[in-house]
């Protein structure tokens, strides 16, 4: 037993310093990024004022999201980045008294924190059930460049992409850092929340932005 234990320790002294090196050697090391998952807040009455939307069978964004948001933020950690959330499920619900409050705080703590970028995850509806796949929103100049990226990722790794545009939204306004916004797919299409449930099909979004966001400051160096 005494035998094995030094050759156990090398292993996880090797293990270490492997991943330890990888880490200072990505470009991500040491950036502050910001994961929002989009709504949930509610007022100090306790009335819901970010609801988020909602699949036809009651699947809701404002669930999924922290999920999604947590495994996003985990891959940014392992290349060690510097990581904080507006929210997750042990802090689910923010106070806020209207939504347009809520998204504008949210941006102000990005802002706080001085983050090298904000990203912003939602899962998107429409009247319209066959519009589906991921959407890339940006808004500010500084967010244009990695939100191309992100997307250009996303449609490589074979996941549908509905596109990339410029939109104009409450949380890219107050932003005075590089802002992106992920829609995952759409709840509305009976596919892509079939998709949205999947760990897999989010863990794959996930490592998309991640890799976006790794070669734009990569290149920006």
């Amino acid at each position: 037993m005494f035998r094995k234990i030094p050759f156990i320790f090398l292993v996880f002294t090797v293990f270490f310093v492997a991943r330890l090196t990888a880490e200072v050697s990505s470009p991500l090391f040491g950036k502050v990024i910001v994961v929002d998952p989009g709504h949930g807040a509610k007022n100090r009455k306790g009335r819901i004022v970010n609801a988020g939307c909602a699949s036809p069978s009651g699947y809701l964004e404002r669930d999924r999201a922290v999920v999604i948001g947590e495994t996003l933020g985990r891959q940014f950690l392992l290349k060690g980045a510097t990581v904080y959330f507006t929210r997750d499920k042990n802090n689910f619900w923010r106070i806020a008294e209207t939504q347009k409050m809520d998204n504008k705080t949210r941006a102000e703590f990005a802002n706080n924190k001085n983050a090298d970028i904000f990203i912003r995850i939602h899962l998107n509806w429409s009247p319209d059930k066959k519009h589906r796949g991921a959407l890339v929103l940006w808004y500010k100049e500084d967010s244009r460049g990695i939100a191309a990226l992100i997307a250009e990722n996303i449609k490589q790794k074979g996941v549908i992409l509905e596109g990339v545009r410029k939109q104009h939204l409450v949380g890219f306004e107050f932003a005075k850092v590089p802002a992106v916004l992920v829609e995952y797919g759409y709840l509305s299409n009976k596919e892509d929340e079939q998709l949205i449930k999947s760990d897999d099909y989010a863990a794959k979004i996930s490592s998309s932005i991640v890799d976006a966001v790794e070669k734009y400051f990569k290149d920006k160096n």
